[in-house]
């Protein structure tokens, strides 16, 4: 029994079954491809608002500086503080000739309030780079240790040791400590000599 070859219009039907099924099947995988780019893209999109947004907020309201991340001790390179919106903060930041305030500067301003604008320009006469870990040698024979250069006089007060002086947030707690136990400035001779008013711009 011979076996025939299909006529020439059979072998068109069966190309054109063969090439009507394969486009649709190509339409619908770049339909797929295409679907999945734009979702790819809309939740970058979303994602990157959303960063932004949420950078925008924290830049308002907190403040950012480096510290050393080995001292004495090992502690964060990043120091996060408040931002302060206040009378007293905005007259400290016009006498940084541009510069923003630190973290810590941020800092003792939350702590000192209205007098936040003297208290860093005494910071800044008793220790103009802002140190953590820095101290001077006075002609008495005392040393001033700290972000606001606490005399080690202090020291004799039970509790308070060196290495309290040393960390920042600590010294600006004990500063604000003797700022109200005295009422005011007078235990910083920059504040008693009036030298902290080179540091007030206006």
């Amino acid at each position: 029994m011979t076996t025939r070859a299909p006529s020439t219009r059979a072998r068109k039907r069966v190309r054109s079954n063969r090439s009507g099924v394969r486009p649709p099947r190509l339409a619908a995988l770049a339909g797929s491809f295409i679907q999945g780019a734009f979702r790819s893209l809309a939740l970058l999109l979303i994602a990157a608002a959303a960063l932004t947004t949420g950078g925008l907020w924290f830049h308002s309201h907190y403040t950012l500086s480096w510290q050393s991340p080995l001292v004495v001790r090992l502690q964060l390179p990043i120091v996060v503080a408040e931002r302060m919106e206040s009378e007293g903060a905005t007259e400290a930041q016009a006498d940084q000739q541009g510069h923003g305030l630190s973290a810590w500067q941020q800092y003792a301003c939350r702590k000192f309030g209205a007098d936040c604008r003297i208290a860093l320009a005494i910071q800044r006469a008793e220790n103009a780079q802002g140190k953590c870990e820095i101290y001077h040698y006075n002609s008495d024979g005392t040393l001033d240790w700290g972000y606001f250069q606490i005399n080690t006089v202090h020291l004799k007060r039970p509790g308070l040791n060196l290495r309290d002086l040393l960390d920042c947030k600590a010294n600006i707690d004990f500063a604000y400590q003797l700022y109200r136990e005295k009422g005011g400035f007078t235990p910083w001779s920059t504040f008693n000599d009036g030298r902290y008013r080179r540091y007030m711009g206006r």
